[in-house]
């Protein structure tokens, strides 16, 4: 059993003020044949039922694959962080109760069948890649998780774990401004969204917290057949689910979710790392309690063979 896992990422200096991970929604991932099943007819069976409504965060059992570095960790120039499975990662991004009416009773009430379709798909566990010569089948497979943790022989290097998210728990999202206007439409302003201009026509928004705040302000109680919390995520859900599939199919887009910084055990900075980018992490981790924790490697190149070596790298301290 796992007791840490691994997270190749670009060094993103934010990262280290807000604590936000990308999940990366079905039209974002770099594998042309991820979340298609072996037919177009079924591919968009698959699309019609929501199985593409949510984001993976992948991982890896390992830090020291030269192609990983390469590939996700900007060329050497990025970082990786070593995350504590004692400690709660994403266990709490469940997927929202879906609800529907009920004709007899004349009121809504759970649906017992999507909630069960739902709770297949294991939001925030951390559940391993298998792999395969075969491509996932729509007619032939155990459950929907086959489409989500199923990838091809070739990757079997990266030795792949997956936390698979709902789209409409990220915490922000980064949209283009061809995207603001549709969700503002149905925000009481504007302003509730939170927006930031982060440069290049992209807006970082906050949607959950202030559909949450407005779903608790017209839901005062419970209902008849369900209660007020999940009549507040029903609400939530409903607003803003088939924006999020749009805006999902836009590459640019990126969900973003928290990560408990109690959760973080160490960080690697790249061989190729920028030494002021570096420095600033540093100093992060020395000023913020919630970091102090953190133990620091710098990876180095070996000069007889082709594999990584980690130095400890001490805090700066405080003067």
């Amino acid at each position: 059993m796992l007791d840490n896992i691994y997270k190749y990422m670009p060094l993103r200096k934010e990262f280290f003020d807000n604590f936000l991970i990308r999940g990366s929604q079905k039209y974002a991932l770099n594998d042309p044949f991820e979340l298609r099943p072996s037919s177009n007819k079924h591919a968009k069976l698959l699309t019609e039922n929501s199985y593409f409504d949510f984001a993976v965060i992948s991982l890896s059992e390992t830090n020291n694959n030269l192609l990983m570095w390469s590939h996700y960790a900007a060329q050497h120039k990025g970082i990786i962080l070593e995350l504590d499975l004692k400690h709660q990662l994403f266990e709490n991004y469940s997927t929202f109760p879906a609800t529907k009416y009920d004709e007899e009773l004349d009121a809504d009430v759970l649906d017992n069948e999507e909630i069960k379709r739902r709770s297949e798909i294991k939001a925030g566990k951390v559940q391993r890649v298998r792999y395969n010569t075969l491509r996932p089948s729509y007619t032939k497979f155990e459950n929907i998780l086959e489409h989500f943790l199923i990838k091809s022989d070739e990757w079997i290097y990266e030795k792949e774990h997956r936390i698979i998210l709902p789209l409409v728990t990220a915490d922000r999202i980064i949209v283009h401004e061809t995207h603001l206007p549709e969700i503002e439409f149905y925000a009481e302003s504007p302003e509730v969204l939170d927006q930031k201009f982060i440069g290049n026509g992209m807006y970082m928004i906050n949607l959950k917290k202030p559909l949450f705040e407005e779903g608790y302000r017209l839901i005062t109680q419970d209902d008849e057949y369900i209660d007020r919390e999940d009549l507040v995520s029903a609400f939530v859900e409903s607003i803003i689910n088939a924006y999020l599939r749009k805006i999902s199919e836009d590459p640019r887009t990126i969900f973003l979710y928290h990560l408990d910084p109690k959760a973080i055990k160490s960080v690697y900075f790249g061989c190729r790392i920028d030494p002021q980018d570096k420095k600033y992490v540093m100093e992060r981790i020395t000023s913020n309690n919630e970091l102090k924790h953190i133990k620091v490697f710098q990876t180095e190149a070996s000069d007889e063979r082709f594999e990584l070596k980690f130095k400890t790298n001490k805090p700066i301290k405080k003067e």
